[in-house]
């Protein structure tokens, strides 16, 4: 039996979950090429409740769900299946990145970084780059906002930031905890905090007016951390997309551009 379907047998599974469970047994190899929405509509089930039971075998989504048991089934059956490489697992986790959008909540976000509120975006070493790519381009499309790269300097700030401003943190590392002081004292000057993150069981979440999570994976290869970010990438682009329209909608204020954000 294949060690993933052989490890489902072992849980607690709802009548819905025993049905897709038997369904990629019964209907092997075509199963696991399955489309989710033809999939949901087949078994008379959400894409939801798919992707929980995915989930629940410790899998971020259904296409690592079908990258995995094609992988295992490569392992049984070599001739069976083309290779399967890293290429393929990075499109399964970037399609079930997509899968997970919440739209209205990144419309939400979008239109905030289009106000006139003071924004201030942080993130620190790799995440950086990110946070560096997002006031970039908000700067261009005549959003000021403005960039902190340094936790001193974040530490300090939030002392004094406005209750109206606008505080987006990009934080990818296992290393939460050290903005636990930021995001209280945010959450208790009033300020809207934005958090972008690859832990969903981050303990800044409660903290967060909103939080953004991906399933990048943390990890390292000789102490050099490797995490791809490519979650975060993801929805860094599509707020952009969307603040630009926002703008592009909008009639143009008179009188000049908005003066920059200030503490």
């Amino acid at each position: 039996m294949i060690p993933l379907f052989e490890k489902a047998h072992q849980l607690t599974l709802t009548d819905t979950e025993e049905g897709i469970l038997k369904y990629f047994e019964s209907n092997l190899p075509s199963s696991v090429y399955a489309n989710l929405n033809d999939l949901s509509a087949g078994l008379y089930t959400s894409n939801a409740t798919i992707v929980r039971f995915c989930q629940k075998l410790g899998l971020k989504g259904y296409n690592e769900f079908k990258y995995q048991v094609r992988k295992e089934l490569k392992q049984l059956h070599p001739q069976t299946f083309r290779a399967d490489d890293l290429v393929h697992h990075s499109l399964a986790l970037f399609k079930d990145n997509l899968d997970q959008v919440d739209e209205e909540k990144l419309e939400e976000i979008a239109g905030l970084l289009t106000s006139d509120r003071p924004i201030y975006i942080y993130g620190s070493n790799l995440s950086s780059l990110a946070a560096k790519y997002l006031q970039t381009v908000l700067t261009t499309l005549d959003c000021p906002c403005i960039l902190v790269e340094w936790q001193r300097l974040l530490n300090g700030l939030i002392y004094e930031i406005s209750s109206n401003a606008v505080l987006f943190i990009i934080t990818a590392h296992g290393d939460a905890r050290r903005y636990l002081s930021v995001f209280r004292r945010a959450k208790a000057r009033g300020a809207i905090t934005v958090l972008l993150t690859c832990e969903k069981d981050s303990p800044l979440i409660p903290y967060s007016t909103f939080a953004l999570c991906t399933n990048d994976r943390n990890e390292e290869y000789r102490h050099v951390d490797i995490n791809p970010r490519l979650g975060i990438f993801t929805m860094i682009q599509l707020l952009i997309e969307l603040a630009a329209r926002i703008k592009q909608n909008s009639p143009a204020e008179e009188g000049g551009t908005a003066p920059p954000p200030g503490i």
